[in-house]
């Protein structure tokens, strides 16, 4: 529920608990004959104010109603809970300067002043929280302020999602740029050369595909990750040899660890098999993921030990580096979506900070756990843990 409809609803019953007392104050004024029909009129109204009183106190949002003298009307319980206060706080100066110890915009006269002032609301931060106040005026039949109410709503994760989209938004947009600019200006330069230079033409040639070849990755990580997020993939879950698994991604990877003269070790019995209900294709990509950060920050002829460990309920996959490490301010924010470490050398080695991101996405849509240890200039170590289906019988074994 938005605040401006919350506002709106909780007016209106503020404004019919009124309205409802004032009716019955004239009728019994009069001196009408019939007081049995007036006392049962008065006992089915006041068991209506009493449903409407009760469904404003169990709105989750904090309410308070205040009455034209700024006394209170209604207070409750989520705002008694957001102001720390009990029923005996609840009068003259005690409510305000609790009130203060919030926000000076929840003072008994700055929510009149307001509700008056028309003012649709405001936002405030608390203790890094932020909180939306909508304020609302209540008014008789001939439109005379009786009243103000004040709704107040925890906005802090509409708020922080809005700051993701629009840090999502800037980090796509810096992440094809850098490339396109590359491509245009690589691709300007051959068309004005005078005359073809072969070895120059191919090299700029080469760049350019290697910028395009980073850019479609970008996209494709990115319509990967869309799919995770809207629930769009379809997990084709069937059970396989996690240890297969692995030495595949292990070969696959074997060049690029030569190339630095890396030595990686399987510290898995090679005999071992291990089944774990899993999409592969899906789970190969976190092992490749995991694997390549490994062989990337390790410096040359250095060590990736990569090892099995199955336990009871569940399976670890453990790749360890003597690499350059990452900084214990910076392991908290790894699985941020384009977050890098050292972003230089991330961009010449081809990665964007979607690889982890991705990575626990698939990783938590298994049911598992992907966590990462690691000591600045000593190494990292990537704890990738997936749940053991339950165990099954064997044909023919009674």
């Amino acid at each position: 529920m938005t605040t401006a409809i919350l506002i709106t609803a909780v007016s209106f019953l503020a404004l019919a608990l009124g309205v409802c007392l004032l009716y019955f104050r004239r009728r019994l004024q009069v001196g009408d004959a019939r007081q049995t029909i007036m006392a049962a009129d008065f006992a089915a109204a006041d068991y209506r104010l009493r449903l409407l009183e009760s469904a404003v106190r169990q709105i989750g949002d904090g309410v308070i109603i205040l009455a034209e003298g700024g006394d209170f009307a209604l207070i409750n319980e989520g705002a008694k809970t957001l102001l720390g206060l009990d029923d005996n706080d609840i009068s003259g100066q005690d409510f305000d300067e609790v009130a203060t110890g919030f926000s000076e915009k929840l003072e008994k006269k700055s929510i009149i002043e307001a509700a008056q002032e028309g003012r649709s609301g405001e936002t405030v931060t608390v203790d890094g929280r932020y909180y939306r106040l909508g304020f609302a005026s209540l008014r008789d039949e001939d439109g005379a302020a009786r009243g103000a109410v004040c709704v107040i709503s925890d906005v802090t994760e509409s708020m922080k999602a809005e700051s993701m989209q629009t840090d999502f938004v800037s980090n796509v947009s810096h992440e094809l740029k850098t490339p396109l600019t590359t491509i245009k200006s690589y691709a300007e330069t051959l068309l004005k050369a005078d005359s073809a230079d072969e070895v120059m033409t191919r090299e700029f040639l080469e760049i350019i595909d290697s910028e395009a070849d980073r850019m479609d990755l970008l996209v494709r990580e990115l319509l990967s990750m869309t799919r995770i997020d809207s629930g769009a993939i379809g997990w084709k879950m069937v059970e396989s040899d996690l240890p297969a698994l692995v030495r595949s991604a292990m070969k696959k990877l074997d060049l690029e660890a030569k190339k630095k003269a890396l030595i990686v070790n399987r510290m898995f019995a090679k005999e071992l098999i291990c089944p774990v209900e899993m999409d592969r294709g899906s789970i190969e990509r976190v092992i490749l993921n995991v694997l390549s950060n490994a062989i990337k920050y390790t410096d040359e002829k250095g060590r990736i030990d990569v090892d099995i460990i199955q336990n009871e309920n569940c399976v670890q996959i453990v790749i360890s580096d003597n690499g350059i490490g990452i900084p214990e301010k910076d392991l908290p924010r790894v699985f941020e979506r384009f977050f890098r470490v050292d972003k230089a050398r991330s961009r010449q080695m081809g990665g964007n900070g979607l690889g982890l991101a991705i990575s626990k996405q698939i990783v938590d849509a298994h049911g598992g756990e992907i966590e990462i240890e690691s000591k600045y200039g000593k190494g990292t170590k990537v704890i990738v843990t997936l749940p053991i289906p339950g165990r099954r019988g064997k044909r023919g074994i009674l």
